[in-house]
């Protein structure tokens, strides 16, 4: 029980700064500030790591959603394409497709 209550009274003093304060104690002052910086370097790290995270994520599915719009343009832009319905869209401008065949015209060189 005495040693519990030793770790105890060591554990307050750690925690209300007499451990600092103590003369024997100050040579770790300098040590303990580089483990406060490295402990704050270590979370402002993981932060943004987990902010590139989420920004590689939401560029993945930009790509994704990109990808699909280019395949369903690229759909619609095949079936445009094809020679029906060319023939109903110049229908609507009086122009319809031709039942002969083309006339070649040859040049002669006299």
């Amino acid at each position: 029980m005495n040693k519990m209550r030793e770790n105890t009274s060591s554990l307050l003093s750690i925690l209300r700064g007499e451990f600092i304060a103590d003369q024997n104690n100050q040579k770790y002052i300098p040590f303990l500030l580089f483990m406060v910086l490295l402990i704050l370097l270590n979370i402002r790290i993981s932060f943004r790591a987990e902010r590139l995270l989420k920004e590689s994520i939401a560029l993945e599915q930009e790509v994704a959603d990109l990808r699909l719009m280019y395949i369903t343009t690229k759909s619609d832009l095949m079936s445009m394409y094809r020679r029906s319905v060319m023939e109903e869209i110049v229908a609507d401008k009086g122009l319809k497709t031709s039942l002969s065949p083309p006339i070649i015209i040859k040049k002669n060189n006299d």
